[in-house]
């Protein structure tokens, strides 16, 4: 992808610097100005540049609307309060008295900046100027009207949003500072410039969901030692944040060990390696005693794909710690990974599915259910599940899992092993042994 950067010839250098090591896979091209004047011109004829554009300001963004139609996305970074923060630290740094003589008319922001930094109200002053349309003149008479304050007492320094009128006032000998958005407001933005970009290209493949779950051994982590495990997974949430940012998806909390993560499925594609090359569970082993399981879910929707991701992840937890699970729409595959990580290649099934044909000709269950249920005894090292559990692992009703068990008890494949207390219920399930051999 190539953005282009519509920012003052004073920052691009270093805007530049800065997303070259965040974003080295995205092209970036400048768009640098002098004047805010000047951006219709530079903008005229090079839409097809790029595949957006990115400015560092809305009033940089609303006047070159007014001249130049956009053929492309278009986006301004705000400026926000941890900018004017960052502001106000450097000005305090250099003994500035908190007078402050502003052209950005956000004073409900500056309020919520004082506070923030511990500064009651009698403790700061800031004299907001009228905004006025954009004009070389109005800057220059508002350079005047912001050194007349300083000079007269009622401000000691000033915030500005144009490098324009900064220059005008250094020029006078007067103390300013221009209001940037900050690198992390400008890395959000080119991060949602980027997914919506991958959205839209992805259109056809819709959008993905990864739901994670963190497991903690119990003998390591006992009830006495929560603060050990709140720690381990400090530890293991920052590979996971790695990983949302490797395939820009938006990153969910989902207390008390869990994650949903939600993309698309050409960017995960892209990150795994089509899931030949799944590294957060190595990546977690890594970071903290902690497992994880994954469940990677596909659909036309948000919701669609997080209800798959939820339900793959169901039968990746059945199948045990540090396994992977992958559920669209009309396909199931169990993704098993290696201690580095990557994909492992298994036997080929085709002989366990032609052992079960003639269960299946004896049960009236077909061949796939069959299979499911056998790797799942398998690969869990487990026979004995609720009709619930097996129900969410094949992916069917409980109705008709229900129905499934009777034919396989009737067949000699399963019996009923007692009853189970769960966390899903109030009352106690059933609980099925399998005896399907491959």
């Amino acid at each position: 992808m190539k953005i282009g950067l519509v920012a003052p010839v004073e920052i691009v250098p270093e805007l530049l610097r800065f997303t070259a090591r965040e974003f080295p896979d995205t092209e970036f091209l400048p768009v640098a100005y002098r004047t805010i004047l000047e951006i219709p011109h530079l903008l005229s004829g090079q839409q097809n540049r790029a595949d957006a554009f990115l400015f560092l300001g809305e009033t940089a963004r609303r006047y070159a609307a007014e001249t130049v139609a956009p053929s492309v996305p278009w986006t301004a970074i705000p400026r926000s309060a941890s900018a004017l923060l960052r502001l106000l630290f450097r000005a305090a740094v250099a003994g500035r008295a908190m007078r402050i003589a502003t052209d950005w008319p956000r004073e409900d922001v500056y309020r919520l900046a004082f506070h923030e930094i511990g500064i009651p109200p009698e403790s700061y002053q800031v004299t907001l100027l009228p905004a006025r349309e954009y004009n070389e003149e109005q800057l220059a008479l508002e350079a005047d009207r912001m050194a007349a304050l300083v000079r007269s007492g009622a401000a000691d320094f000033c915030v500005t949003i144009f490098y324009r009128v900064r220059t005008l006032l250094e020029e006078r000998g007067v103390p300013a500072y221009v209001l940037q958005p900050s690198f992390e407001d400008i890395r959000a933005g080119i991060e949602r410039i980027i997914l919506s970009y991958e959205l839209h290209r992805s259109r056809g493949s819709g959008l993905a969901a990864i739901a994670l779950r963190f497991t903690a051994p119990e003998e390591q982590f006992p009830a006495d030692r929560g603060y050990d495990l709140g720690a381990a997974l400090l530890a293991a949430a920052r590979p996971v944040w790695q990983f949302a940012r490797d395939i820009r998806a938006a990153c969910i909390e989902r207390p008390p060990a869990g994650y949903l993560l939600i993309s698309t499925r050409a960017l995960i594609e892209a990150a795994t390696n089509h899931y030949r090359q799944i590294l957060l569970p190595a990546r977690v082993r890594g970071a903290s005693p902690l497992t994880v399981s994954m469940g990677f879910g596909f659909g036309a929707s948000a919701e669609e794909a997080k209800l798959h991701a939820e339900r793959a992840l169901a039968r990746a937890v059945l199948r045990g710690s540090d396994q992977a699970y992958l559920i669209g729409p009309g396909f199931t595959s169990p993704l098993p990974l290696s201690r580095d990580g990557r994909f492992k290649q298994k036997e080929p099934e085709h002989p366990v599915q032609e052992t079960f044909l003639p269960l299946a000709a004896k049960t009236g269950v077909s061949v796939r259910i069959l299979t499911l249920l056998y790797r799942l005894c398998r690969d869990t090292g487990r026979t004995r599940f609720t009709s619930a559990e097996l129900a969410d692992f094949t992916g069917v009703t409980p109705r008709t899992m229900n129905r499934i068990l009777l034919k396989l008890i009737d067949g000699g494949l399963a019996r009923e092993a007692g009853r189970q207390y769960t966390a899903r219920t109030g009352r106690p399930s059933r609980l099925l042994e399998l005896r399907i051999r491959g």
